[in-house]
């Protein structure tokens, strides 16, 4: 039975675990590095965005506390500027990353360009970002906050229709 509660328990945990960078959306080594991207919210839509970049040693499994870490992001069409963000640590939840909170003022197809250099070395990676004209997070957080509202609404409905069936009853019958 106590391995039962405690398999229980871990599952619970892992459920409820949040990696601290968002998702993953790369990983790839380049040059001495081995670089990895990740994105808060984890669908990325129209408005602030929250980029984490990790930065590990090429064939060794030590991570780099303080390369230098800029990350341009371009839209597909030219009319829009690029964003480019200088990543640190003065706002990372976790000190083996690197973050920034960028404005992501259109929706699109966004060229992610990492660039790490530390100690006279360097290296670039490039991804592809989807970003949404909404975010997913607000629609599901409107669905929490409407359906409640309907089903009360439904209920006192339900309720006035059934004393008004009951009204009916008592005149019909006196």
């Amino acid at each position: 039975m106590r391995r039962v509660f405690v398999a229980l328990a871990l599952v619970c945990a892992a459920m409820a675990a949040d990696a601290d960078g968002g998702r993953l959306q790369l990983r790839q080594a380049a040059g001495p590095f081995v670089v990895s991207l990740f994105t808060t919210p984890e669908s990325l839509a129209v408005g602030p965005a929250d980029l984490s970049v990790m930065v590990e040693e090429q064939g060794g499994s030590r991570v780099l506390l303080d390369p230098d870490v800029v990350v341009t992001l371009t839209l597909e069409e030219a009319r829009v500027a690029p964003v480019i963000a200088h990543l640190s640590h003065e706002h990372a939840t976790n000190r083996l990353l690197q973050d920034a909170v960028v404005q992501l003022p259109r929706p699109g197809r966004w060229r992610a360009v990492v660039h790490v250099s530390e100690a006279g070395r360097e290296a670039s990676i490039a991804t592809d970002l989807t970003v949404a004209s909404y975010s997913a997070r607000r629609g599901t957080v409107c669905l929490f906050v409407v359906l409640p509202v309907c089903a009360v609404a439904l209920f006192a409905w339900v309720q006035v229709a059934k004393q008004r069936a009951r009204r009916r009853r008592l005149l019909s019958v006196g």
